[in-house]
């Protein structure tokens, strides 16, 4: 039966007349349902609707309470005419306070809760989200009443779920006369009615008193019962988890009121589906991080992920995008580490560790592909890198403007590979190791033996392997930069020795040029992914063995080398840092801690030529595209930047003064936008602005007739040592956008005079 909004209503009146009429002609929910978005649809009103959430609830609280007009409301909810999380909000306000005398509304509101509160992700991914949140703050005054005064949708959402939990518990307290317990002796949600009732919709007959009375006390046990699902559910624990640490005070509070609950409800206690042990136990602090999969997330990482909710949607439906569009967070983050301009003083593999951890969570996708979604973000960046840089994530330009651009050059390819092959390799590792290490704690699972020591593998590991078989489908991505395609094809040489039963670790291929390996090796990006994972660990060597991995044979590996090198495993074997070998492994990363680790013991115990030439070294391959020790390498940097005081130093200047030569040859090394990238990447761009000020203050004020003679025959004095120390440390905080007080009147703008780059900057050598 059709149903039609009269042409001369304005449409929201024509939409509760349609209502009206519905029900009065007893139309069928669904048919309903259709009319109404047909008629919307027509009237291009974006669905869902905030306003015919509004019309719904208003028109069944309270003049039409009948069953068939909250099945209309339900079938709007079911084909998303009206948002669910709005429509709970609003109905919580009229609800709530009237549920004595409304029970079976009550009843009907805690089902439709049921039914809608845990899918929260079509909902963040959904159109409209960020206006969604702003009405239910409007409807809750959840920013009044938390003190967060923020209008960030993922801040709401997670002001919402708490309201949801808290606003149960207290209307529970007070239906079993618990409420004046409580130290406020009231609640901070509005459960009881503003005016006093007339219950004339009460004056029933005694058998219908008994099934009111039967059917409010058992909405009090289905409520408390919703609550320990919402603490059960893995999202929903989640965000309360953000409230816990978050707003602490209004936390204290709720969990005030809960013991209150769990000490003394008879409703609870009748419950056959949780008993107040287990809601106690849900509840508790430990139990909330819920570490197997994700222990906890920040506000501001969760916030990240909720921010782009409308945008991932919009942009999926707009532009067709893949599946990997709900990975778009991931996206801005690897772009927003590119910006020169940013240097990060906290790890990018701990923050991305955690924004990987929140978007899992709330996107409720299976690892497998979240590190899918991980590895595509990442090798879309490195294509990014050495194409054009103006190509858009996902169709949304991730380029500045011409005129905002940042001055100098910006990190390119090094930084780019190093966030695919170090910084998410970590953040991969962080996460395997957060499992295994809570799985290793619980006795109920099973452990397997290798090398003596007991060893758990957990789901990520598995779902690493199987996103990273997964990876070679996306051949396109995986075609690696001209500059590293040699060091691919070595990596793809390895697998084929493996697969042809040559030992891998003979040391063959330390002695071989990169220039020697063929092209048909067919190495790619995936073959540098998994010796990144297999140098962590996070895979073995059988991954050589996986369907398509290997495309050559072992007849392809060069069986003549020209002009054996010296490597890392000679200098392993005790060979000395001649400047051959020297030359060599500047040009070749170190593969493991141990050689990193016998490099930097020659820098530092070493004779002074052996020292420059270590510190070279450090500065050179291994800083740059030592992937599986990258972090280590940086971090010895730094402890030779600040080396200590010699025991036989007797002079009255800066021992810093003796090691000139020394750290003129690190501060030269790590010069490169792309090394301060990198250390910034690691989070050490704190630690290397430490030892760089002590450095500048010395050689600043150091003599100008101090000099030393290089082996090289330049002489190098104290201001070149001072200029790169000093360049070096603009570079941490380049100057973007100068401050507001360095712009006024005439005055000519600080980072308009002064930048890394400028030509006003004196010689490195005199």
């Amino acid at each position: 039966m059709a149903v039609t909004v009269p042409v001369s209503s304005d449409l929201w009146e024509g939409v509760t007349e349609m209502m009206k009429s519905a029900q009065n002609r007893g139309v069928d929910p669904l048919m309903f349902a259709v009319e109404l978005s047909s008629t919307l649809l027509s009237e291009n009103v974006s669905m869902p609707s905030i306003e015919v959430a509004e019309l719904i609830v208003d028109h069944i609280c309270w003049s039409n309470n009948v069953p068939i007009a909250w099945k209309f409301l339900e079938k709007a909810l079911s084909i998303r005419i009206v948002p669910p999380m709005l429509v709970l909000a609003i109905l919580s306000n009229r609800v709530i306070p009237s549920r004595r005398s409304y029970p079976a509304a009550y009843r009907l509101y805690l089902e439709l809760l049921k039914r809608h509160i845990f899918p929260l992700a079509s909902e963040v991914k959904g159109p409209n989200y960020h206006k969604i949140m702003e009405s239910i703050d409007e409807a809750l005054h959840l920013n009044q009443i938390f003190g967060l005064q923020s209008s960030e949708p993922g801040i709401l959402l997670v002001e919402f779920i708490f309201s949801v939990v808290w606003e149960l518990v207290d209307a529970s307290l007070d239906d079993e006369n618990l409420l004046e317990l409580v130290p406020e002796k009231k609640s901070i949600w509005p459960i009881k009615p503003q005016d006093m009732e007339i219950d004339d919709h009460n004056n029933f007959g005694e058998q219908k008193i008994d099934f009111h009375q039967g059917l409010y006390k058992s909405n009090t046990t289905m409520a408390i019962e919703i609550i320990g699902e919402l603490f059960r559910n893995k999202v929903t624990s989640r965000i309360l988890n953000l409230a816990r640490r978050n707003m602490p005070v209004h936390w204290g509070s709720f969990i005030q009121h809960l013991r209150l609950l769990v000490a003394n409800s008879m409703a609870l206690r009748n419950s056959k589906d949780i008993t107040p042990e287990a809601l106690l136990q849900l509840t508790s602090d430990s139990r909330l991080p819920l570490s197997r999969e994700c222990q906890t997330i920040s506000l501001q990482q969760f916030h990240a992920v909720m921010a782009c909710g409308s945008l991932i949607s919009s942009s999926g439906q707009s532009h067709g995008a893949s599946r990997s569009a709900i990975w778009l967070p991931i996206d801005l983050f690897l772009e927003d580490t590119m910006d020169g301009y940013v240097v990060a003083t906290t790890s990018a593999a701990e923050t991305l560790t955690g924004l990987l951890k929140a978007h899992q969570a709330i996107t409720q996708a299976s690892w497998q592909d979240a590190l899918l979604g991980l590895w595509i973000a990442a090798l879309r960046l490195v294509q990014r890198s050495y194409g054009k840089r103006g190509v858009s994530v996902l169709n949304i330009s991730v380029v500045k403007e011409e005129d905002e651009a940042v001055e100098g050059p910006v990190p390119r390819l090094d930084t780019c590979l190093c966030l695919l092959l170090c910084t998410t390799t970590l953040a991969v590792a962080n996460i395997i190791e957060e499992e295994e290490n809570a799985l290793l704690e619980e006795d109920d699972h099973k452990r397997v033996h290798q090398g003596g020591e007991p060893q758990v593998l957990g789901n990520c590991r598995k779902s690493l392997v199987s996103s990273l078989q997964q990876l070679g489908d996306y051949e396109g991505l995986l075609t690696p930069p001209l500059s590293v395609t040699s060091i691919a094809n070595q990596a793809a040489a390895k697998a084929i020795m493996f697969f042809s039963g040559i030992s891998v670790g003979s040391g063959y291929l330390d002695g071989v040029s990169l220039n020697d390996m063929p092209v048909n090796c067919a190495g790619n990006l995936r073959h540098l992914i998994v010796e990144a994972c297999i140098a962590r660990n996070l895979l073995d060597t059988s991954a050589y063995l996986w369907p398509g991995y290997v495309k050559g044979h072992s007849n392809q590996i060069p069986r003549s080398i020209s002009g054996q090198m010296p490597g890392w495993s000679s200098l392993m074997k005790g060979s000395s840092l001649t400047p051959a070998m020297m030359h060599a492994l500047v040009s070749t990363p170190a593969s493991s801690l141990a050689e990193i680790e016998k490099i930097y013991g020659i820098a530092t115990t070493g004779s002074e030529e052996e020292k420059i030439s270590a510190a070279t070294v450090l500065c050179g391959a291994s800083l740059t595209r030592g992937w599986n020790i990258q972090e280590h390498t940086g971090y010895f940097i730094i402890k030779l930047l600040a080396p200590p005081v010699p025991v036989d130093y007797s002079g009255n200047e800066s021992h810093l003064i003796v090691y000139a030569p020394l750290l003129d040859v690190l501060l030269a090394g790590i010069s490169s936008i792309d090394c301060v990238q990198i250390f910034s990447l690691h989070g050490l761009a704190p630690h290397l602005a430490g030892v760089l000020m002590p450095i500048c203050e010395v050689f600043g004020s150091c003599s100008p007739t101090v000099s030393w003679t290089l082996s090289t025959g330049e002489r190098l004095c104290p201001l070149a040592v001072f200029s790169n120390a000093f360049t070096l440390l603009l570079k941490l905080w380049r100057f973007h956008q100068p401050a507001l007080e360095h712009v006024m009147g005439d005055v000519t703008p600080v980072g308009s005079q002064l930048t890394p780059n400028s030509s006003c900057w004196p010689a490195t050598h005199s």
